[in-house]
């Protein structure tokens, strides 16, 4: 297993458990402990956890958001069905707005047999993916978050603003009991409000 592999597994556990100790880390992911503990300093130097005597506990609220590389690799073959039957709904001539998350990211792969689409994203990746990929593509621009590579700001915000956006697909962080879309980042939430509003769907 790669090292940044068994990173995303560790922020994976953490996202579904309040504490996990060293202990359990080394016996769950069948490494010594000594690595974990190597693991854990890391990521607590990165600011990714917190790191807690014996162990670690994921950091709350919107102090930290999982860099891009990380993200990619938590649940990759859940996101990529998930693309592949988002990408079914995508219609011959539609406009749509894909965002910048990771859980889209893999619907450039299952856009290729549709006809005269226009793409708009904030995410530079998918931009860069869509482009390669032939098909028409407009990225917002605006200032750029570091870890997600991301267009974010009223730049962007005001860009969207002049589509007519057919279909819009996006991730969150979350979703509470009470059926409400959760997510660390104020201004990708933003655009994605933005594009919601120029969306028919």
């Amino acid at each position: 297993m790669l090292i940044s592999e068994r990173y995303a597994q560790i922020l994976e556990i953490l996202e579904t458990e309040e504490y996990v100790s060293a202990h359990k880390l080394s016996k769950m992911l069948f490494v010594s402990l000594p690595t974990i503990r190597r693991d854990l300093a890391e990521l607590s130097r990165r600011n990714q956890i917190v790191r807690t005597r014996g162990g670690a506990t994921k950091i709350h609220g919107d102090h930290t958001v999982m860099p891009l590389n990380f993200r990619k690799t938590v649940n990759a073959a859940e996101k990529r069905k998930l693309c592949r039957a988002a990408a079914e709904l995508v219609c011959d001539n539609d406009i749509i707005f894909i965002d910048s998350s990771t859980t889209t990211l893999q619907m450039a792969d299952f856009l290729f047999d549709k006809n005269n689409i226009t793409v708009i994203t904030n995410g530079i990746p998918l931009a860069t993916t869509l482009v390669g990929k032939g098909i028409k593509t407009y990225c917002t621009g605006g200032e750029i978050f570091s870890n997600s590579l991301a267009h974010f700001g009223s730049f962007a915000e005001d860009f969207i603003k002049c589509f007519n956006i057919d279909k819009l697909f996006f991730s969150c962080h979350g979703v509470n009991i009470s059926g409400m879309l959760t997510d660390p980042s104020l201004p990708e939430t933003q655009i994605r409000k933005t594009a919601i509003m120029q969306s028919h769907k």
